[in-house]
């Protein structure tokens, strides 16, 4: 599905609008923005994926790369690799390990132009995390990376960006795990600040770097953006977000962004998406 170099500009050329997976009970529908600029948009239900929806509930965990979604959910030991536009799905081989705790990520490293699968496997009786690639197209099983990290990976959603996937994990503090997709190799990245409940923050791909979203003061009718600079000292540059008025009661459930803006998906009475220009601030 994704070996031929060219995959990425044929799927390129065919998104010219911006669309939306929206993932519901049992069912995945594709959102498309209309021509005439409208806020309201056509959904259309995906062909049925039966056993893609028995691997991966409603509240599984999803991460997309240029076009292509993995899922999993923790209790399960299989992941799925899937593509909306073609409607293919590829299921991954199933660890040979016992019942462990893993977590699936998937990521793409433009010079060699691979998509690899990263595998978190955390064994209690160690205390530590082991990490297991799967590169698509290539692999037939997965392969060892070597790596041992002393953390527990938290099972939220991962992000990809300039060939990196960064993780949530949790060794004596809560710090992101960054893995780079061509070399194999990982390092800890520590956050501006002491965080004690991981599940306020979201991670986020800002123009091609790793961003965090708080949510914590979302009641309050702003959100913090806290982006890791591309600098020596790698520092963190945070962002204050205003949030109108009318919908600073509910706070957002997922976020994610594209083409230079962030999408929330927000619920007041009916589910929407709340779309936050970055370059124009608004």
């Amino acid at each position: 599905m994704v070996s031929d170099s060219a995959f990425l500009d044929i799927h390129k050329c065919h998104s010219v609008r911006t669309k939306f997976l929206v993932h519901g009970e049992g069912v995945y529908y594709t959102a498309e923005e209309k021509k005439d600029g409208k806020a309201s948009a056509s959904v259309l239900q995906l062909d049925t994926f039966n056993n893609h929806y028995n691997c991966n509930p409603a509240y599984s965990r999803l991460n997309c790369v240029n076009g292509l979604f993995c899922g999993y959910e923790s209790s399960y030991m299989q992941a799925t690799i899937f593509n909306p536009s073609t409607k293919q799905v590829r299921f991954l081989p199933k660890p040979n390990e016992g019942k462990c705790w893993n977590t699936f990520s998937l990521g793409f490293e433009s010079e060699e132009n691979k998509y690899k699968v990263l595998r978190t496997t955390y064994h209690p009786r160690e205390r530590h995390t082991k990490y297991w690639v799967f590169t698509l197209g290539i692999d037939k099983s997965w392969r060892d990376t070597q790596n041992i990290f002393p953390c527990i990976p938290y099972s939220m959603p991962s992000v990809c960006t300039s060939g990196v996937i960064y993780q949530f994990a949790m060794a004596d503090y809560i710090s992101i795990v960054a893995f780079d997709v061509k070399s194999e190799k990982i390092k800890n990245i520590a956050l501006w600040y002491a965080v004690e409940f991981v599940y306020y923050y979201q991670l986020i791909e800002v123009k091609s770097k790793l961003g965090v979203i708080d949510c914590r003061k979302w009641v309050r009718g702003y959100f913090d953006l806290w982006i890791l600079e591309k600098t020596p000292k790698r520092e963190w540059e945070r962002h204050i977000i205003g949030v109108p008025s009318i919908w600073k009661t509910t706070k957002p459930k997922f976020a994610s962004f594209f083409d230079g803006e962030i999408v929330f998906v927000v619920n007041s009475g009916d589910s929407c998406c709340l779309c936050y220009d970055f370059t124009r601030k608004s």
